[in-house]
């Protein structure tokens, strides 16, 4: 590029090539929707009328940034394995009741929620993790 040459940025309602899933090629579309300044987001088949995500083609340069690890779930794989494993859960636990004094890391047995591991003891309520779901529960402690 030589310098002062202008590069036109894509818009909203230009034509870009890309691959159409119901045509099953590579179709001019029209820009419908974008998801920052330059990459479209949905595009229009001129030929076939059908609105869908657009699709980079195989020599388009990846966007900045773009990874496979952030789309995932915004970890990095490293992060991922790192994680401690989950402690198995005891088939029982002590019963739970109002009327009891619970303490951190006790497994307790509810009749509803199941088995759970008490995380946190505040002034008369407990915090008890179910399988994935935290629960506040009321105690005597």
């Amino acid at each position: 590029m030589t310098p002062g040459t202008r590069l036109k940025k894509t818009r909203v309602g230009d034509d870009v090539m890309t691959y159409c899933g119901r045509c099953k090629a590579e179709r001019t579309h029209i820009v419908a929707a974008m998801n920052s300044d330059t990459v479209p987001a949905e595009v229009i088949c001129r030929t076939c009328n059908t609105k869908h995500r657009y699709r980079r083609g195989a020599d388009d340069p990846k966007p900045a940034g773009a990874s496979r690890a952030r789309a995932a779930g915004g970890e990095s794989a490293t992060k991922r394995r790192a994680k401690p494993a989950a402690e198995p859960t005891p088939a029982t636990g002590r019963p739970y009741t109002t009327a009891g004094s619970f303490a951190e890391g006790e497994w307790i047995e509810h009749r509803l929620y199941g088995v759970g591991l008490v995380k946190a003891v505040r002034a008369g309520k407990i915090d008890v993790s179910f399988e994935g779901t935290v629960r506040t529960l009321v105690h005597a402690g």
